[in-house]
């Protein structure tokens, strides 16, 4: 094991959470979030509420792996990668539909906002046949969140395609230094998060409107996306994602 310094260690670590915090899925997300109601005040909430559910996963999910010592089975990231490599492309090929029946009126979603909103959809027509309701209640995207809904899309964001490479990271660093340390390290992470998520959020509120606004800019987005999508998920299915270069900090 290499002897790293502590500040080292600890800078690295905020990167990483800083990294993290801009991925594509939690700026997606955090616009669409924030851009539900005219109100700046209700949508920096709703934006606070999905980053504290985000990072409170991220969290637990590393205080439990470092106090119970607990360790990822060698096959999780060979499972991880096509799985992630398959959303991406689902993502892409999905906004490729959308630029094409939308045109400039397209909407950017996450993966896991696509993932949320069919899952509500099937949760409707089940129970409409159990209930025998023959009128459906329609999730008018992204009108109706509200702060549980963005605290829940949070926290299912925490359980993100690099949740097992952060705990491998966490768990190394409670073995290098001990409990203290690896709890330590997990904080700092979780702090890099929540700074680059609240600038997302910021931003959002104060620039979203504008680009929505700009229907060509928002299309250019669209397309850019898809086809950094279908790259990035055929370079994670392949088994070639080492060789993806990291997102760099600004």
């Amino acid at each position: 094991m290499i002897n790293l310094s502590p500040l080292f260690l600890f800078t690295t670590t905020l990167l990483l959470g800083l990294r993290h915090g801009i991925d594509w899925d939690h700026i997606a997300a955090i616009s669409d979030i924030t851009s539900s109601t005219p109100n700046h005040r209700q949508s920096f909430l709703l934006g606070t509420m999905y980053a504290l559910g985000h990072a409170l996963v991220i969290l637990i999910l590393g205080l439990l792996t470092i106090i119970l010592g607990l360790k990822l089975p060698s096959w999780v990231d060979s499972l991880m990668e096509p799985l992630v490599g398959l959303t991406l492309i689902f993502l892409g090929v999905y906004l490729i539909f959308s630029i094409i029946k939308h045109g400039k009126n397209i909407r950017l979603k996450s993966r896991w906002m696509l993932a949320f909103t069919s899952l509500l959809k099937i949760y409707d027509r089940i129970e409409s046949k159990i209930t025998h309701r023959h009128t459906h209640t329609h999730f008018h995207y992204p009108e109706n969140f509200n702060i549980p809904t963005a605290l829940f899309i949070g926290a299912v964001h925490g359980i993100g395609a690099e949740t097992p490479t952060q705990l491998l990271l966490f768990i190394t660093a409670a073995s290098a230094g001990g409990q203290l340390l690896g709890t330590l390290l997990v904080i700092t992470f979780v702090l890099g998060l929540i700074t680059s998520n609240s600038l997302i959020i910021i931003f959002s509120i104060l620039g979203i409107s504008r680009i929505q606004q700009n229907s060509t800019i928002y299309l250019f987005i669209a397309g850019v996306t898809a086809i950094f999508s279908l790259i990035v998920g055929l370079f994670f299915i392949t088994g070639q994602g080492a060789l993806l270069p990291l997102l760099p900090i600004p």
